[in-house]
């Protein structure tokens, strides 16, 4: 039964990881890429969670962070100073501070041209008036109108979905996206490791991993992500 159990479990990973698109090779990016989505006070000590396991395996530099500004409209950021003083502090270690809609409320960005146009400027405004830069927007729950993606672009920001990548030339690109920790069950943790470190050698483009703090922070989530940076670091030591 353990050896048809096995078996079943790399037929499995196979099937996940064997229909994967073309994906496109981001040079800033590289190989890999962790998109740490929801970054706000909320989640304050889940992301220090997170981000001092990032840092274990030294790879701040490949993490992007994709701030909500105002989330749930009650979660201002410049009424949090020691959490801003966190931002900073991991900009300065090499995390890259994004943007990820203004208060994340129901599917924000499904919206007209005119409350989009509203809603980035809030959003770029805030995380500007603290010194931050973003290049790049994971719009929440990757809901998006054609109207809002044209704001967007226009404000020379980089949009990524769930499965594709939109540059403000106005060019779109397939990628690989996968989210393996959204509470993930302690006995689905080996199958989401394999299916991972599968889907990572056979990828020729970038591969995306997304987290969310919180879903990301459970014991077998963290069980996931070490033994995957540990895969990455001992199998490919310049991801």
């Amino acid at each position: 039964m353990a050896k048809k159990a096995v078996l079943l479990l790399i037929a499995l990973v196979f099937l996940s990881s064997s229909d994967l698109a073309d994906p496109t090779y981001i040079p800033d990016f590289g190989h890999i890429v962790i998109l740490v989505h929801d970054v706000s006070p909320a989640y304050y000590p889940e992301l220090r969670q997170l981000t001092d396991l990032i840092e274990t395996y030294g790879l701040q530099n490949q993490t992007y962070l994709f701030v909500i500004p105002n989330h749930g409209g009650s979660g201002d950021m410049s009424h949090h100073p020691e959490f801003v003083a966190f931002l900073r502090s991991l900009a300065e270690k090499g995390y890259h501070v994004e943007l990820h809609g203004y208060d994340h409320v129901g599917n924000e960005f499904d919206c007209d041209a005119e409350e989009a146009e509203i809603k980035v400027d809030l959003g770029l405004g805030e995380l500007e008036s603290l010194g931050f830069t973003p290049k790049y927007f994971i719009p929440p729950r990757y809901s998006l109108s054609k109207s809002a993606l044209k704001v967007l672009l226009s404000h020379n920001l980089t949009v990524i979905g769930r499965d594709f990548i939109y540059f403000p030339d106005g060019i779109q690109k397939p990628i690989v996206n996968r989210e393996y920790t959204w509470y993930t069950p302690d006995p689905l943790v080996e199958y989401q490791l394999m299916s991972a470190e599968e889907t990572y050698r056979s990828v020729r483009g970038t591969f995306f991993l997304s987290l969310h703090p919180r879903a990301a922070n459970t014991r077998s989530g963290l069980e996931f992500l070490r033994e995957f940076f540990e895969f990455l670091q001992t199998r490919f030591p310049d991801p």
